[in-house]
């Protein structure tokens, strides 16, 4: 991806700095049309901030952990790209939540899931990454976008 816009914002790796993500990433957006990026924050600072919050949660960070935000913003899509150095995760051993089964996990990333367009998780040397794309409403489309989702 050549982004036309490229931002990072680093935090520790707990529950309270999570919240400065938000403001983060709606001034990412502040530069596309009104309608479109309230479309977009809606649905990637929920997924970015599940992703976040699993890492604080499960990826038994250390304490000194922090985790790294990354923005792009093309014609087409915006990204973010979150890492952190904790232990790695493999969402495909994660059980979908089914309805009357009661389950305590799984909840958070079947909603990043159904909220972004693309969702990609890979184990680095020395933590993991998620990357999470919502795509862009084109002005000759002005339809919200068809939602799905891959691991790859």
């Amino acid at each position: 991806m050549t982004p036309a816009e490229r931002d990072e914002l680093v935090i520790e790796g707990d529950s309270l700095a999570i919240r400065r993500i938000g403001p983060w990433l709606r001034d990412r957006l502040d530069g596309l049309p009104a309608d479109e990026a309230g479309e977009i924050a809606a649905r990637l600072e929920l997924a970015v901030h599940e992703v976040a919050m699993n890492m604080v949660d499960h990826a038994r960070l250390p304490a000194s952990a922090l985790l790294r935000f990354r923005a792009a913003i093309t014609d087409t899509v915006v990204e973010v790209s979150v890492t952190d150095p904790g232990e790695p995760f493999d969402p495909d051993t994660e059980k979908t939540p089914t309805a009357g089964t009661p389950q305590e996990r799984g909840y958070g990333l079947m909603i990043v899931r159904k909220l972004v367009d693309h969702l990609e998780y890979t184990r680095l040397d020395a933590g993991n990454e998620w990357i999470l794309r919502v795509n862009r409403t084109s002005p000759a489309d002005p339809g919200t976008p068809e939602v799905s989702s891959t691991h790859d």
